[in-house]
């Protein structure tokens, strides 16, 4: 009679598979019946994971377009293949599969068609241009199982952020499955991290860390008790905050938007060729 493997389940930070700093785990169960061990992130796991992030962030939001949508397109190929050995059922896994399709066709488009060139009644031109807005820290609703965690995390990364994706303890299989998915799709390592454990604690703890550009929830993600907190933190130091829907339909280009930065520039059009710039 063999012995039995006992699983503890890591979190995935930096491109690589790590145990909470604390050591400390939260019981759980296998989609096949088994007991195993799920990582809890602590408050350091999350400040760690921040810099993580915001070290990697500006190489990802870097890369071109094209390559950010070959990536989102390698993780669908990934997931579809993989479709009936993920501890969900195989609707929810082709259902992510799509999703990471879709994000993959708004990563060379996106752009163009949230830029405008702007009406001026004067001898300017005005350009408004999104761009990244640095690390989100994001949260699906755990009903919304494989689908819902690469939704959280497509939608911050399509505009060019780095994205912490929390998610609780019960579905750290279903986590890990995803995360061995994103460890071979060819992101950079830190622009993607998922952390499982308690997810009204991380979080509370995330609100109250100045280097977080957002918060992005979906659906009933958090307790109705969080909100309130959320956006008085998130007020202290201009955070957005941005609270969408369950993840039945992808997010559309103004949830996008809502991830993003518009940068609008005035330039001078009397002189040939553009002219110096005027604010």
């Amino acid at each position: 009679m063999r012995t039995s493997v006992d699983k503890t389940l890591k979190m995935y930070v930096g491109g690589k598979f790590i145990r909470s700093e604390s050591g400390r785990t939260t019981p759980a169960t296998s989609a096949k019946g088994r007991p195993m061990n799920v990582a809890a992130a602590s408050r350091k796991d999350l400040r760690n994971a921040i810099q993580i992030a915001r070290g990697a962030q500006a190489g990802w939001a870097g890369r071109t377009a094209y390559n950010r949508g070959q990536i989102f397109y390698r993780l669908a190929e990934i997931l579809d293949d993989r479709a009936d050995g993920l501890p969900t059922t195989e609707a929810d896994t082709l259902s992510a599969a799509d999703r990471a399709v879709h994000f993959a066709g708004w990563a060379d488009k996106i752009t163009a068609l949230l830029s405008s060139l702007n009406p001026v009644a004067h001898t300017y031109v005005n350009y408004s241009m999104v761009g990244p807005m640095g690390v989100i820290l994001a949260c699906p609703d755990p009903a919304d199982g494989l689908t819902g965690m690469v939704e959280a995390l497509c939608g911050p990364l399509v505009m060019g952020n780095s994205v912490i994706v929390m998610v609780s303890a019960e579905q750290g299989e279903l986590a890990v499955a995803l995360s061995e998915a994103l460890a071979v799709s060819d992101f950079p390592g830190g622009c993607v991290n998922i952390l499982t454990g308690d997810v009204a604690s991380v979080i509370g703890h995330g609100i109250r860390h100045d280097d977080l550009d957002a918060v992005y929830l979906l659906g009933e993600a958090v307790d109705s008790s969080l909100i309130a907190e959320i956006h008085t933190e998130n007020a202290r130091v201009m955070r957005r905050f941005i609270q969408a829907p369950r993840s039945t339909e992808p997010a559309p280009p103004g949830r996008l938007v809502q991830l993003a930065e518009v940068k609008t520039v005035w330039m001078s059009s009397a002189i040939m060729g553009g002219g110096g710039a005027a604010y």
